[in-house]
């Protein structure tokens, strides 16, 4: 068993319009007993060997897609419990598997490779499915949010209200650090809003010496969200009446929609062709990633 499952031990399926929730503790109608492949990655390395070398060289390194095994019981309402759990992991659907475990919550997804397979049983059965995740890292349930340009909220609970104190402050600096608390590169979503209007905002990541740039005048209350993230690339423009459109015209050539956080600190700059004060800023991605968990 790659994955201790204890009584603290919470597995989330969320598939095909659909929610199972599978516990480990004595009482409970689902009960997750077993998680396998959750901690393993497969790397394909390439080799290159030159004539008359000893042994090879490696000239790339790949890592490949993960199949994660859950096992589980239905120990109450059988019919019912059963039904829920073939409704959700279906055939031709994708899902999102969450395990909440010592206070943390890491989720992967994918499609299943295998839908549940149920064993016989009047009373109790058995069962098993197979998700099948061509992104094979696991992400923080705990989303991260990082204000590169505009106001940044201060006020939260427990206040204290004497002397001096701040609702937000304005973010003067051009360069911002956003932390990847992981062991692994994350993708991302960057948001650019303009409080006024703002003519082709960008990001550049000063450590990858690339960046993300917009070539529109934005007006007021218009935004533009680019997404880094595998399966989700592209860029949205959002009008100040709420309208959403494709705007991946408006993105320049250059742009790196591949650009990831790397774990630790990297540095953003945000800048403005025109009017950078009228700008806000955010990117938004999980506080951590796991090649394995």
């Amino acid at each position: 068993m790659e994955k201790p499952v204890n009584k603290d031990t919470v597995v989330t399926y969320e598939g095909n319009g659909h929610r199972i929730v599978l516990h480990s503790a004595y009482g409970s109608a689902l009960w997750v007993t077993e998680i396998t492949g959750a901690s393993s990655n497969s790397i394909a390395i390439n080799e290159a060997q030159g004539a008359a070398q000893v042994g090879s060289t490696i000239s790339s390194q790949s890592v490949q897609p993960k199949d994660i095994t859950v096992n589980g019981v239905v120990l109450k309402e059988l019919e019912k419990n059963r039904r829920a759990i073939l409704a959700c992991i279906a055939p031709g659907s994708t899902g999102r598997l969450t395990i909440q475990q010592g206070g943390e919550g890491w989720y992967i997804e994918g499609a299943p490779k295998t839908t549940p397979v149920f064993s016989d049983g009047a009373r109790v059965q058995s069962f098993q499915f197979v998700l099948h995740c061509p992104y094979p890292y696991f992400k923080s349930t705990d989303g991260g949010n990082s204000q590169i340009a505009g106001l940044t909220r201060l006020f939260r609970f427990p206040c204290l209200l004497e002397g001096r104190w701040y609702i937000s402050k304005y973010t003067e600096s051009f360069f911002t650090s956003v932390e990847n608390t992981g062991t692994v590169p994350l993708d991302f979503e960057v948001i650019f809003t303009a409080v006024t209007a703002v003519t082709n905002p960008e990001i550049y990541h000063v450590e990858k010496r690339t960046f993300i740039r917009i070539h529109k005048l934005l007006e007021a209350g218009e935004s533009i969200t680019v997404s880094t993230i595998y399966g989700r690339k592209g860029a949205t423009l959002r009008q100040a009446d709420g309208t959403e459109s494709n705007a991946f015209r408006f993105l320049d050539i250059d742009s790196d929609l591949n650009m990831q956080m790397d774990p630790g600190r990297n540095t953003i700059r945000s800048d403005a062709e025109h009017n950078r004060e009228g700008l806000r800023v955010q990117v938004i991605l999980p506080k951590g990633g796991l090649p394995g968990i």
